[in-house]
């Protein structure tokens, strides 16, 4: 009755139980799977991305970058906030303009902010199902795919105007196309290899050096593992790293000439800074462990899983390790290592690891199918499927000063989106064959809600686009050079506020002059010369309190 529901409502391409319930048998064809993932990859990522508001200051940051291209028509170095260069090289911000021509008209809004990562993220596993594929077989290629799609940190990444999923799906994509050329003779050779430096070249572009030479440190690691000579890995590796960095080297020496020694020092500080924590603002310092923290969390829900099976069976058994998950092994290792030795640390920083490690979780769910623990993970999940859609609803009519009622941009059919998990999970405590396959429709159908009724919910107040109210149209809007960046609402507000070096400089502005400040510098404004009000209790971009005051 409930897979009937979902044919009806065009979501069987997921839940369909004549694939996904048949991932228990061994069998290396299942047909329609390719379209299956497809469909929901898509279906998770895409339709929702412009329905949550900018919340914190990240996305927005980035993505004021793209609107400041298509205002000034600058593609090489664009400056945001009247003078400030971005962090991090264009590649993603050129990929947000060129959208927002394409698609919106050249308006840089959430949706098109956000798709460059949704795309990125559904070439990232499509390339990783085919990969799957060609290395296992079939149902193994779902489970992988579906399960790196649902692990916490890719779904978040995968839903966010930030660089890392752009860089993640062009340095994992490089990979799985150098693991091929390793071990798959075939046609076609050059044209790989041209896609492989054509990836790393916009994984450089994307964020820097590193984009092309951890891609090609941990495949080099792979190869050593397996035995090729060190001298000609060492080669190889380091001329396609090399050569792959000339697009970033071009782009560099073109925005020098326009950025001068600023430009150099801020490249210099962003890649070199981060390793020797040497950095001149906040740079999310860590300890060690917190990598660890950060994977037991952002591999959710299938770290408990994994934890649950270890504690269960003391260990989980594992056959003799084949090419790819000593690919899968190197890569993970290379990477969460790599980002050990730096005093920054991010848990996106982790990004390119997650593909490979899940690959073990997938072996590992394959190895406990058929076992109890996978049952009881199936009911964990179906419980909660059921409870929290529930206990969220409630939140909102119980409390609704803290959650306002529901935002249900897609209507009637939003109300069923957030109880389509209600729905798998009764389903499952109905018909309790194939867990692994009703866990990743779960699952699957959590993150379904979560993106399409939960996060607008929650998240749409906390944006500081509420804030546009209080600000008259066309005002001269200025904040202080010494404070923090309002990069959410600079965004909101087009790129248009200006810095003023100092109090005295804003006591000097014309009348009716907008300067917006943080409760830091609030005791500072000169009540003669500024009518002061609190404009947002706390900020999103920086959690503090902001002030509004008025040139008289």
């Amino acid at each position: 009755m409930f897979f009937a529901f979902l044919r009806s409502m065009n979501l069987a391409l997921l839940a369909n139980s004549d694939y996904i319930c048949r991932m228990n048998v061994h069998s290396r064809h299942l047909p329609g799977a390719t379209m299956i993932v497809f469909a929901a990859i898509v279906l998770l990522f895409v339709p929702w991305l412009g329905e949550t508001l900018f919340y914190s200051k990240g996305e927005p940051r980035e993505a004021v970058v793209a609107l400041s291209i298509l205002q000034s028509g600058d593609w090489i170095l664009p400056v945001n906030y009247g003078a400030d260069i971005p962090f991090k090289p264009p590649f993603l911000a050129w990929l947000i303009a060129i959208f927002a021509k394409v698609f919106n008209g050249g308006v840089v809004g959430e949706f098109v902010s956000r798709l460059p990562s949704a795309v990125a993220a559904t070439a990232m596993l499509m390339g990783g199902y085919f990969w799957a594929r060609r290395v296992r077989d079939t149902r193994f290629a779902i489970i992988f795919t579906l399960i790196t799609a649902t692990s916490f940190e890719v779904f978040r990444a995968a839903m966010a105007c930030r660089v890392d999923m752009v860089l993640t799906a062009c340095s994992v994509g490089a990979i799985y196309i150098m693991y091929d050329l390793r071990e798959r003779r075939g046609h076609y050779r050059a044209l790989r290899y041209a896609a492989v430096w054509l990836l790393l070249a916009c994984a450089a572009l994307t964020k820097g050096p590193v984009g092309s030479l951890l891609p090609c440190f941990a495949m080099g690691i792979y190869c050593l593992l397996r035995r090729d000579r060190f001298w000609p890995v060492l080669g190889r590796m380091l001329a396609l790293a090399l050569t792959a960095l000339i697009p970033y080297a071009l782009w560099a020496w073109a925005a020098y000439l326009q950025g001068g020694d600023a430009f150099m020092a801020l490249v210099l500080e962003e890649n070199t800074g981060r390793l020797t924590g040497t950095m001149s603002y906040s740079s999310h310092v860590k300890p060690v462990w917190y990598n660890g923290v950060t994977l037991l969390s952002g591999l959710l829900p299938w770290t408990l899983l994994a934890l649950m099976a270890t504690a269960s069976t003391g260990r989980v058994r594992r056959g003799p390790m084949k090419t790819a998950g000593l690919l899968a092994l190197a890569v993970s290792v290379t990477v969460v290592g790599f980002y050990c030795i730096p005093e920054s640390k991010r848990s996106v920083y982790l990004l390119p690891a997650y593909p490979f490690i899940c690959y073990g979780l997938t072996a590992m769910t394959e190895a406990i199918a058929a076992k109890r623990v996978m049952r009881v993970f199936a009911w964990f999940m179906a419980l909660l499927a059921v409870a929290a859609p529930l206990l969220f609803a409630a939140a909102t009519i119980i409390q609704p000063e803290q959650l306002p009622p529901l935002v249900m941009p897609w209507g009637v059919a939003s109300y069923v989106m957030l109880a389509l998990p209600i729905a798998t999970g009764v389903a499952w405590m109905c018909n309790r064959h194939s867990p692994v396959g009703h866990v990743l429709v779960i699952v699957w159908s959590l993150y379904f809600a979560y993106t399409a009724a939960i996060m607008p919910t929650v998240l749409n107040p906390r944006s500081d686009s509420r804030a546009l109210a209080e600000i008259p149209d066309g005002a001269n809007v200025y904040s202080l050079a010494d404070d923090d960046r309002l990069y959410s609402l600079n965004y909101y507000l087009g790129d248009a506020i200006r810095t003023v070096p100092d109090m005295e400089a804003a006591a000097a502005l014309p009348s009716g002059a907008v300067l917006i400040v943080h409760d830091r510098f609030e005791p500072e404004i000169p009540r003669d010369a500024f009518d002061v009000e609190v404009l947002l209790d706390r900020s999103a971009d920086h959690r503090r309190k902001l002030y509004k005051a008025v040139r008289k």
